[in-house]
């Protein structure tokens, strides 16, 4: 029944962001940005069953390997310092460790923790949000309230159609209202219920 808008929780954000910082699990870099640092999580990768001491920084080709400040490649950014283009589109705000924006991972958790408390039952999407964007989640929500951020995760794997994975940008998708135009909606039941979520 709530369909949070990451702007209206930019308060929240900070105030974790303030709370990590304090809990000494995040620290602010040379750039005025700040990382948090996933060796003083002990429990970072184990949602994504993943070896810390393999990960590279710019593997993923979102970023250049030397684009942040951080202490450790590995750390990923929760308050990214004000660039000039974040200004120009009007996505910045004053904080006390700096005029920025929230990073993708700390607007989830403290749109989670606002509207659902800190440990909600279930915490669900693509295979493609384990990592980064689950554990990161994970671990910045955990190290704080030092309780599980859900109960259960479910991640789901991609549909195909004719060979290519299932996508808006695609154009190759069908909404559940375009499907009941040809199918009943019993027969859509069967069909889903048939297979593993």
């Amino acid at each position: 029944h709530v369909y949070p808008r990451a702007t209206e929780y930019v308060a929240p954000m900070i105030a974790l962001v303030e709370s990590l910082l304090a809990k000494g699990v995040a620290y602010q870099g040379d750039d005025g940005s700040v990382y948090f640092a996933i060796g003083r999580h002990p429990a970072y990768g184990k949602l994504s069953r993943l070896d810390t001491r393999e990960l590279q920084a710019g593997a993923g080709g979102r970023t250049l390997a030397d684009e942040y400040a951080k202490e450790d490649a590995r750390d990923f950014v929760l308050w990214k310092a004000a660039q000039p283009d974040d200004e120009a589109v009007k996505a910045a705000w004053d904080a006390p460790f700096g005029r920025g924006r929230p990073g993708w991972h700390l607007e989830c958790s403290s749109m989670i923790k606002s509207v659902l408390g800190e440990t909600i039952d279930i915490h669900g999407g693509g295979e493609d949000l384990v990592f980064p964007h689950h554990e990161n989640e994970k671990a910045q929500s955990e190290a704080l309230h030092e309780k599980p951020l859900a109960k259960y995760w479910l991640h789901n794997s991609f549909i195909n159609v004719n060979e290519e994975i299932m996508s808006k940008s695609l154009g190759n998708f069908k909404t559940i209202g375009d499907l009941l135009k040809e199918y009943s909606p019993d027969t859509l039941r069967l069909l889903i219920l048939q297979h593993h979520y």
